[in-house]
């Protein structure tokens, strides 16, 4: 459902992630040494990695994030990254060895790749506008209002820290929870005035575009073909289970990280290409950028680059000790770098939140045909992916330094399978663990290779059909026509593939990101959705009622929890997780209507300074009702009606 914010907020929102998405990552790069396609590919990691870091060290420091200190960390790190590269000029510190990809390619690639990258970003705009079905609309899956309060939470307080967000829900204490995504947010919330719902769509926008970007950056890194890079930009703007379905599921600090994975391959290979402070650097940066991202970024990146280095010792272009013996000093600088996180990481390991895995068990050859298929809940395959992809891997060893893609995707996959076929097993609940044993998330880890496979797919089709008609001997006559028609096949080709899935599969990939809202085709026949444009602007006459300063009572199991992401007034309970909630909220829920009778719920109240109480209608999911406590409000003498609509009331308590 929307908010306020107009269309113009929105565009100005997304031309302003854009600009933080691109500029300090871009000077951290830049003053590491990268350049080219390495560069742009990395910015938008190293990004999210500087402020990433920024703010829980803030914190460690007892400084305020906000614009002004956000931008003092990234001109230090950017200095810090400036000067070890110089320092291993000046000393010597670096070895002799390969920088460009041996792969020319031209002006007018260039050019090319970059405009596939543009319309993998357009695709990704589309299909995000159209599922939401409003510039400002609220997300309504689990997680999303987690990530929405614990954006405005780090613009209003300025609180950094790893466990500062999660205040909103599970006070006094808070849970660890890796907060990058949400540093970036609240930047792009704090410069843009824009509603926090509006801010949440603006950074989910272009994240197809990302994934183009990280999948053209790895191709050019490992001497591809710019025709090749442009078909994996395309078939990342195309793939549903690439970008979009992790959105769709709400897992938003997910999906960012998998659309930034394939840049561990780049970092990686430029290390041990040329073994050096400077290239020791960026990898340090980009393996804690994955960390900072999502923690089980890390481990996917790792699984997806484990065939990388398989390769390099098979070809003998290296050795199993000398290489772990060099990373060596990347992981401690990586720990010191990232300790916040790290210790962060360990205590929610050792904490009480509960594991609870799902358990799924598809048969082995759904689950095989939804990965060839790039879906795993649409009614429309994504047949001229599958197409492709199959072609891919028959040409496999086209691939040249990049096939051991080919044993990435065989490895991925089979967990995928692994985990949708047999997820009850207690060893693949184990294995799978940093990936909540989600065959969703997994799924998404595994497209990565797919996409790549299907692109390379895509460009050897390109390179049959030039191939083809340059045997033609009108052809071979002229001495221009090679390159025009690498050209023009290139341009033929995708301008039938645009026709032939219906611009790309943007219908199919806007119903799968409309999950996200709730809004595709079905959506009626589930029922009241979390959040409607009635509760919301319950929630903006609560704005009105309440002190900033108090706490309002409310049903985790409807939306309300949103209240303090539209309005700034903290919820009771701020999350749909009922997974240890603090004591006085769990009495609440379950004893508010005898605030008479009761002095622990009076005391409650007021050691939670609760003033009104705020319900709305409908439920997260169907099944769940509205906790006991809080049913059948009306008519109690202790509270008095001040506002109400057909989906939301508020009320307030009379002490």
């Amino acid at each position: 459902m929307p908010t306020p914010d107009t269309f113009w907020t929105y565009l100005s929102t997304i031309c302003i992630y854009l600009i933080v998405l691109v500029v300090p990552g871009g000077l951290v790069g830049a003053a590491a040494g990268l350049r080219g396609w390495s560069l742009a590919g990395l910015a938008p990691l190293f990004t999210y990695l500087t402020l990433g870091l920024s703010g829980p060290w803030l914190a460690v420091a007892g400084l305020p994030y906000n614009p002004g200190t956000a931008v003092a960390c990234t001109l230090l790190l950017a200095g810090a990254a400036y000067g070890l590269r110089r320092l291993a000029l000046a000393r010597g510190w670096t070895t002799g060895g390969r920088e460009r990809p041996p792969v020319v390619w031209t002006r007018r690639a260039h050019f090319a790749v970059a405009a596939c990258v543009l319309l993998a970003t357009v695709l990704s705009v589309i299909v995000v506008l159209n599922a939401s079905g409003g510039a400002s609309a609220v997300f309504q899956r689990w997680d999303t209002v987690y990530h929405a309060n614990g954006i405005r939470y780090i613009a209003d307080t300025g609180d950094g820290s790893l466990f500062g967000m999660s205040k909103i829900n599970w006070y006094p204490d808070g849970s660890y929870y890796p907060n990058a995504y949400h540093l970036v947010g609240a930047l792009v919330y704090k410069l843009s005035g824009a509603a926090i719902p509006t801010v949440l769509n603006a950074v989910t926008v272009p994240i197809a575009g990302i994934f183009a970007l990280s999948l053209v950056a790895m191709v050019r890194q490992f001497g591809g073909r710019a025709v090749f890079a442009g078909c994996a930009a395309i078939v990342a703007g195309a793939a549903t289970t690439g970008a979009y379905e992790s959105v769709s599921s709400g897992l938003l600090p997910f999906a960012l990280g998998i659309v930034l994975t394939p840049l561990s391959a780049v970092a990686l290979d430029r290390f041990l290409n040329r073994p050096g402070l400077d290239t020791g650097v960026v990898l340090t940066l980009a393996v804690a950028g994955m960390l900072l991202a999502h923690t089980s970024a890390l481990f996917g990146a790792i699984l997806f680059v484990l065939p990388l280095m398989l390769q390099r010792w098979w070809r003998r272009e290296g050795k199993p000790l000398p290489d772990l013996a060099r990373l060596i000093p990347v992981g401690v600088a990586t720990a010191l770098l990232a300790a916040p996180h790290l210790l962060g990481a360990i205590s929610f390991g050792a904490g009480s939140y509960p594991y609870k895995p799902w358990g799924s068990d598809l048969p082995v050859g759904r689950a095989l045909l939804q990965l060839l298929q790039f879906r795993q809940f649409l009614t429309e395959p994504l047949t001229w992916l599958s197409i492709f992809l199959v072609i891919g891997i028959l040409t496999v060893r086209g691939l040249g330094r990049l096939r051991w893609v080919g044993l990435s995707a065989l490895l991925l996959s089979g967990i995928f399978v692994l985990v949708a076929s047999y997820g009850g097993l207690s060893w693949v609940i184990t294995l799978s663990r940093p990936w909540w044993n989600d065959r969703y998330r997994l799924m998404a880890l595994a497209a990565i290779p797919l996409c790549l496979l299907a692109g390379h797919g895509l460009a050897e089709t390109q390179r049959l059909l030039a191939k083809t008609v340059g045997g033609w001997s009108w052809v071979r006559d002229s001495a221009s026509m090679p390159a025009k028609l690498r050209i023009a096949s290139a341009t033929l080709l995708v301008a039938c593939l645009a026709v032939v899935t219906n611009g790309f599969y943007t219908n199919a990939n806007a119903i799968a990101v409309g999950y996200a809202y709730q809004n595709w085709p079905e959506s009626e026949k589930v029922g009241q959705i979390p959040v409607t444009a009635n509760e919301v602007a319950a929630m903006l006459a609560l704005q009105e009622i309440a002190d900033p300063a108090e706490m309002v009572l409310n049903d985790r199991r409807d939306g309300t929890a949103w209240v303090y992401a539209i309005t700034g007034i903290r919820p009771v309970a701020g999350h749909y997780d009922p997974g240890v909630p603090p004591p006085d909220a769990a009495y609440l829920s379950e004893h508010f209507r005898e605030y008479d009778t009761d002095p622990e719920v009076r005391a409650a109240v007021e050691r939670l300074n609760v003033r009104h109480v705020l319900l709305g209608h409908g439920s997260i999911l169907p099944d769940i009702k509205r906790a006991p406590g809080l049913e059948n409000l009306d008519g109690l003498r202790f509270l008095r009606r001040e506002y109400s609509n057909s989906d939301a009331v508020v009320y307030t308590i009379l002490r």
